[in-house]
């Protein structure tokens, strides 16, 4: 609010020294004054050193909070702070039981087959041999004493003995190679289903998150900037709240993206509690955020975030959380020429000028900048005090 009364009043001042005739329009006479550049803002004071109250990071998967503390409230080490949704959980937890125990069985049946399929070959094995032995006779009797046709199918039938022979054989030579991959198989499904178990059965154990410490448990906030509440999903690793140390506070400022012109790390800036604003606070800007980001995810206003840090802390006064408004100074000139911002204009290659009044003439004239705001601009060179600047260009354009 005092920023903008600052403005105002300069502006009255300008305005108060404007003149309008039907051919040059409004005018501005350049008289040099003093003038602070502030930008409002408004916030909330932060922990700039906390303890982080964290699901552990090595389960790899998400939890949704059922329910929270309230925010502020005093904890002690080992209190209850949090608690997470443990249905589906549960639900993945007994079917990767079942898939364990049915793993089992199939490695139990496996086995079982296996033997069973080493036991009929070495019996096909065996009749194979007896057979061939059969057939053998067949062969190497004296032709006068079989026909012709029996001779015939006696050889048919031993050159099939052999090949089935050489497949059982085969059979036997492999069999253990297929059966160990068999197994393999079998137990590296049973080994990432008991993983998976043991994963689940860990996660059930952190159904309630507990206070590392004693203090006053703050609610964490998503990527967004919205702080967590119950239905909010969180990942391990990840904060769900905070135990800020005492007496370690920074103030954050949002800043609207129009009005975040001119400011810089190592400003000053004047701040002033909602619950008490009969005092102020001195701080310094520490950061600001490199692009302007909505405070919602369904805001359109973006600011940029500015991260402060108080001259003075008072601990009893100052808590987490608390609300806090104030001014930036971005700028302070003595004796400047100031214009506003409507009477600057700019070509392509960001070159700045100004129509000076001669006469019912509007002049273009190069200028150099100073210290600007979102409505002043400071005119270093190119303007001398008392002439008269029109606020808009020939014929009306801008």
């Amino acid at each position: 609010m005092i920023a903008r009364g600052v403005v105002l009043v300069c502006l009255g001042l300008m305005l108060g020294g404007c003149r309008e005739t039907d051919d040059v329009g409004p005018s501005i006479e350049v008289m040099p004054r003093d003038h602070l550049f502030l930008v409002e803002v408004t916030g909330d004071l932060v922990a700039s050193e906390s303890i982080p109250v964290s699901l552990p990071g090595d389960v790899k998967m998400s939890f949704n909070i059922v329910w929270l503390l309230p925010e502020y409230s005093e904890v002690r080490e080992g209190e209850v702070v949090a608690r997470f949704d443990d249905q589906d959980i549960r639900s993945a937890h007994g079917y990767s039981a079942l898939e364990v125990v049915g793993q089992d069985l199939e490695l139990l049946n496996q086995l079982r087959r296996s033997s069973l399929d080493l036991a009929r070959i070495s019996h096909e094995a065996e009749r194979v041999d007896s057979e061939v032995e059969i057939a053998q006779t067949f062969v190497d009797v004296d032709p006068a004493l079989f026909s012709r046709n029996e001779i015939i199918d006696a050889l048919g039938d031993l050159e099939y003995l052999a090949v089935e022979g050489n497949y059982l054989g085969w059979q036997a030579e492999t069999h253990g190679r297929r059966a160990t991959a068999e197994r393999q198989r079998i137990e590296a499904n049973r080994s990432s289903s008991q993983i998976k178990l043991e994963k689940q059965e860990h996660a059930l154990d952190m159904m309630e998150l507990r206070s590392p410490a004693d203090g006053v448990f703050v609610y964490a906030r998503t990527p967004w900037g919205e702080k967590l509440r119950r239905g909010h999903q969180v990942y391990a690793g990840r904060p769900v709240g905070l135990l800020p140390v005492r007496g370690k506070i920074r103030a954050r400022l949002y800043v609207p993206e129009t009005d975040a012109l001119g400011i810089e790390a190592g400003q000053q800036v004047t701040l002033r509690m909602h619950s008490d604003v009969n005092r102020t606070f001195g701080a310094r800007v520490f950061s600001v955020s490199p692009v302007a980001v909505p405070k919602r995810r369904k805001d359109p206003q973006k600011y940029f975030v500015v991260e402060t840090d108080i001259d003075a802390v008072d601990p009893d006064l100052m808590r987490i959380g608390s609300s806090v408004e104030g001014e930036i100074l971005t700028g302070q000139v003595t004796q400047a020429l100031l214009l506003p911002q409507q009477a600057v204009f700019f070509d392509e290659d960001a070159e700045a000028w100004v129509y000076v009044l001669e006469g019912r003439r509007k002049v273009r004239r190069a200028i150099t900048m100073g210290t600007r705001s979102p409505t002043l601009v400071e005119i270093t060179a190119g303007l001398e005090a008392g002439e008269r600047v029109s606020v808009s260009a020939p014929g009306g354009g801008t």
